[in-house]
Formats: C-alpha cells, sequence, structure tokens
C-alpha cells in the first residue's frame, strides 16, 4: 500500500520537476523571443510567457507524477 509519506514526496518531486522544467523552457523561449512574441519595444508580453510556463509545466507535471508513484509504491513496499 502507498503510503501517504511517500504519495506526498511523488506530488512534490512532480511539482519540482515540473516547475524546473517549465522554468528553463519558458527562459530560453523569452530569450530566443520568436516573432517578438515574449517581448518588443513596448515591454513584456506576460500573457505568453504565462501560457508558455503553463504548457510546459502541465505535461511535465503529469509525467514525472507517472514516473514517480510507482518509484514511491516500490519503496513504500520495501521498507
Amino acid at each position: 500500500m502507498l503510503t501517504k509519506k511517500y504519495f506526498i514526496l511523488a506530488l512534490l518531486f512532480g511539482v519540482a520537476v515540473g516547475l524546473v522544467t517549465a522554468s528553463v523552457m519558458t527562459f530560453l523561449d523569452w530569450r530566443l523571443n520568436p516573432g517578438n512574441i515574449f517581448h518588443n519595444s513596448l515591454g513584456m508580453n506576460w500573457s505568453v510567457v504565462s501560457e508558455t510556463m503553463r504548457s510546459w509545466f502541465a505535461p511535465t507535471f503529469v509525467l514525472a507524477i507517472l514516473l514517480a508513484l510507482p518509484t514511491a509504491f516500490w519503496f513504500s513496499r520495501r521498507g
């Protein structure tokens, strides 16, 4: 049985991996600035930055959780 401790650790792992991946990829897209959609002479387009961050975070978070939960289950069975 997957204990609450390992379930929470798996969720925290998913959040951490999702945030790091989304932050790095958003920064790289912002830096490259294709078509001047992230920033231009008028300033920052925060809606595009936010949308890019969310679009990277959601699938990465789900994938990390799908990988972390079986690992957490395995650790909980070992102990």
